[in-house]
């Protein structure tokens, strides 16, 4: 990790144990991340992600992002899961392909960020190592391909090209550089912080041999790369007469979406929501991590000491700034700290002269914790996985496909539903599509989108008149308090409760009043029964 590595004729890194061993072991740690991941194939997925694979297949049948299809993220995710869709299918072949491509392609970018350290393979395939065994962690609800996963893939080849760029790198590694971070901030804004650190790291310390001057115009070019690319994307749907769409959901809504930014900064560092099997996780990783910027930059390696320190930094703040602190966002972590203890583990065996036994105590011992602290996580069943990663939440996603499958028995193909909440895994798993846009119900109840967003969804409602309503019980109002949301009161006035027992689990039922379904359902025990709508009583609450 000598800054003088980065000359133009630095050597390469040799193979760790002879020719062909390299690529052996990464495949065998792909093989390790396949495997891994096939264990929770059939795991009830999560909102998020049956969200984004929702709104791709309403992309595929023309519906347009931002303007009938709503969600406030920049569309990379969107694309994403579309393009997986338009390859694999519809349903959880295609989740499942994303959940493989996102990990193996960090794999490799892990490995290429730890060779960076001197002239042998051997830190890269530590660092590979370590992020195959913490890549899907239960914890931080890392196996199944949220968000965060393109992003750690955009970020981690990103800072792979930096650290490893010598003075007279190509001017195409910096458009690429600058092409994976705009990538990465077309998943969640937040990644900017990281590209902002990473090019002040760079100008800092360019590479050894580097003009300032230099430096300066690469990163230029990285900011003209990501600068660019929103410009494309912003004029893309200008161009198609969606630019108010487009700037309302991402930019408008997102401010009132984040924590204001002084409460964030405060419990930035406090990690919260993190326990101690996180930290079983992050505490082996951060101490190698720290041997590796100590070390380095007491030896002269400061510019990457620098860099990673940027990196740590970047995905912190771009993990804390939203101010959620979902567990999910806590994989920014995963990449830098993986990375950080590779280069530990290398810097180890020459701390004090070339003490190669040093180093494989360090990786073994890492290896050892990890393992244990992960390996009993794959005795768990899929369902298990579940219900430890979202706790009391985890019950809907749990009783989504039951339910799914018995809607998709009760309505006849050319018949929809609608579900007040956010369980986009009943639309996902019954394969139906909802009548409206706008699948959560989070955007109808607070930000300053709210009275628009639900006139959009009571008109989609009104024109498509869905024969069921499946209500997320906890979620929908006290009876007096119906009226106050206009989609709310909408199921009120047109919808009562299903036939016999509504309740399924953490979900209530509801039929049109006068619809198809309630004439299929209706028996002399329902025709003599006079049930209120949701919010006229009390009883007839959902």
């Amino acid at each position: 990790m000598d800054s003088s590595d980065s000359s133009p004729d630095r050597q390469e890194p040799r193979p760790a144990g002879g020719k062909g061993v390299t690529p052996a072991v990464l495949a065998l740690l792909a093989l390790g991340l396949i495997l891994a991941r096939l264990h929770t194939y059939a795991e009830p997925l999560e909102r998020d992600i049956t969200g984004y694979a929702v709104i791709a297949h309403e992309l595929l049948a023309g519906r347009r992002l931002y303007a009938e299809v709503w969600d406030h993220k920049p569309p990379a995710i969107h694309a994403t899961y579309a393009a997986a869709e338009w390859f694999a299918g519809y349903g959880p072949d295609a989740v499942f392909l994303l959940n493989l491509v996102a990990a193996v392609t960090t794999l490799l970018g892990a490995y290429v960020a730890g060779r960076a350290l001197g002239a042998s393979a051997a830190a890269g395939l530590v660092t590979a190592a370590f992020w195959t065994i913490v890549s899907g962690d239960l914890v931080f609800q890392a196996n199944q391909p949220n968000t965060e996963v393109f992003i750690n893939a955009a970020l981690t080849w990103a800072f792979a090209l930096v650290v490893g760029a010598g003075p007279a790198a190509a001017v195409g590694r910096w458009w690429g550089i600058g092409a994976l971070l705009a990538l990465g901030s077309l998943y969640k804004h937040v990644v900017v912080v990281v590209a902002v650190l990473l090019a002040a790291a760079h100008l800092a310390l360019p590479p050894r041999g580097a003009t300032r001057r230099r430096a300066l115009g690469q990163a230029g070019i990285v900011t003209l790369a990501g600068a660019a690319t929103w410009a494309v994307v912003a004029g893309y749907f200008a161009a198609t007469g969606r630019w108010t769409d487009f700037r309302d959901a991402v930019f408008t809504y997102n401010r009132t979406y984040a924590a204001p930014l002084s409460t964030t900064l405060a419990a930035a560092f406090g990690a919260p929501g993190l326990g101690p099997l996180a930290r079983a996780v992050c505490l082996p990783l951060a101490a190698l991590t720290a041997t590796a910027l100590v070390t380095g930059w007491r030896a002269g390696q400061r510019r990457e000491a620098l860099l990673l320190t940027a990196f740590l930094l970047g995905a912190h703040l771009a993990m804390a700034l939203p101010g959620r602190f979902f567990p999910h966002y806590f994989q920014l972590w995963l990449p830098p700290l993986a990375i950080g203890a590779g280069w530990g583990v290398a810097l180890l065996g020459r701390a004090h002269g070339h003490h190669v036994w040093r180093s494989v105590t360090a990786a073994l011992a890492t290896l050892a914790i990890l393992l244990g602290a992960i390996l009993p996580q794959y005795r768990l069943p899929p369902e298990e996985w579940t219900r430890r990663k979202y706790q009391r939440e985890g019950e809907y996603f749990l009783a989504s496909a039951p339910l799914a499958r018995e809607i998709d028995g009760l309505l006849a193909a050319d018949e929809t539903f609608y579900e007040w909440g956010a369980e986009t895994g009943l639309y996902f798993a019954s394969g139906r599509r909802p009548p409206t846009g706008l699948t959560s119900m989070y955007p109808l109840l607070a930000g300053p989108l709210t009275r628009t967003l639900a006139a959009r969804v009571v008109a989609d409602l009104e024109r498509a008149r869905p024969e069921l309503v499946v209500v997320a019980r906890a979620a929908f109002p006290p009876a007096a308090q119906v009226g106050a949301n206009p989609v709310t009161a909408w199921i009120a006035a047109n919808y009562r409760p299903f036939p016999g027992t509504a309740e399924r689990g953490p979900f209530a039922l509801l039929v049109r009043t006068g619809g198809a379904l309630a004439a299929r359902l209706a028996a002399p025990a329902h025709a003599a029964q006079d049930v209120a709508a949701p919010g006229g009583t009390a009883e007839a609450r959902p």
